[in-house]
């Protein structure tokens, strides 16, 4: 066991962060895809999965504010290139693995199979178009785009490495069964120095850490601990007036005949921040409402126009990044 993991260094490595968070229905039954680790990180990246951490997706079920299932993997030192990985599955007091084998392999294991590596990122967005945004919203204050258009957006991800795990579950199964309601969030552990474990980042519905939950980019205050260590069902008592003023200042300069209302059911449907989804269906996160996610939806866009009610065009669309998915699993694209 390493020293020191519970140091701020510690916690900042970026195979500990994840980015985005996708549920939809795979070819064989409910896909959970989890992006971490990013090649944005430049420098500061080490390529791989943490040996000491532990990665989760967290299931939700019927809309019940606590998870009921957890999907739990671990990765062992690299080795020519390859890690270990064992998965488990936690619930009603057990904990059963359920698949192991190696990353950059398909692993097939108890009604679930399993893909883990270095990928295209899916994700699209023009991060000086983000800037402009950022700047307007949490500053509360028009949107100027300065001499951005739409026309000339270009993602700034194109091109960039993640690190993914992708999870599919079986359509037998007896707790993921065809439109039952659902609820997942992803998240990282890191092995402390006294035994334990502490939560280190955590991700479910997309775009809520940049516009919300990380201002000023300042990850050693003591409310972006709070943040990232809380648990979802914690989240609109610790984020919701926040969320419900900033949305408040925006929809106020588009005409909305109650902001405040309006912001108040904006911060119900972002908070907690756990992405919902109905088993079997096919994703759709939109406007009018959310249902997993599926890769190519442009996430950004929705929650810009959401959060401001109005329309803010990214310039961006599926098919500016149709090279980083695939139909048929692990559904990224792994690196050659």
């Amino acid at each position: 066991m390493s020293h020191h993991l519970d140091s701020p260094l510690s916690r900042k490595d970026s195979r500990l962060n994840v980015t985005d968070t996708f549920v939809f229905d795979g070819t064989e039954g409910t896909a959970f895809v989890m992006v971490t680790n990013s090649s944005l990180a430049g420098d500061a990246r080490t390529p791989g999965f943490h040996p000491e951490a532990r990665y989760e997706f967290r299931v939700h079920l019927d809309d019940s504010p606590t998870e009921s299932i957890t999907y739990t993997f671990t990765f062992g030192e690299e080795s020519a290139g390859t890690q270990q990985l064992i998965v488990n599955r936690v619930a009603d007091g057990s904990d059963v693995v359920i698949a192991e084998g190696r990353t950059g392999q398909l692993i097939e294991g108890d009604g679930a199979r399993v893909w883990a590596g270095e990928a295209a990122d899916p994700f699209y967005l023009d991060l000086g178009h983000l800037d402009h945004v950022l700047a307007g919203f949490q500053h509360e204050q028009p949107i100027d785009n300065g001499d951005w258009t739409p026309a000339a957006a270009a993602s700034s991800f194109t091109g960039s490495r993640v690190d993914v795990i992708v999870l599919e579950i079986g359509a037998g199964d007896a707790e993921l069964r065809p439109d039952r309601r659902i609820g997942v969030w992803s998240t990282t552990h890191l092995a402390t120095d006294a035994g334990g474990w502490r939560q280190i980042n955590r991700n479910g519905i997309p775009m809520i850490w940049p516009l919300f939950l990380a201002l000023g980019g300042d990850d050693d205050s003591q409310e972006y601990h709070r943040d990232t260590e809380a648990h979802p069902s914690q989240d609109l008592d610790n984020a919701g007036e926040r969320v419900s003023r900033m949305v408040a200042a925006a929809v106020r300069r588009t005409g909305v005949g109650d902001p405040e209302a309006y912001a108040r059911r904006v911060a119900r449907r972002l908070l907690p921040n756990v992405l919902p989804y109905t088993v079997g269906t096919p994703a759709a996160f939109g406007f009018a409402g959310f249902n997993g996610r599926a890769l190519a939806d442009n996430a950004p866009e929705v929650i810009y126009g959401l959060v401001t009610n109005s329309a803010v065009p990214t310039g961006l669309t599926a098919d500016d990044a149709a090279e980083t998915r695939q139909d048929t699993f692990p559904y990224v694209v792994p690196s050659a």
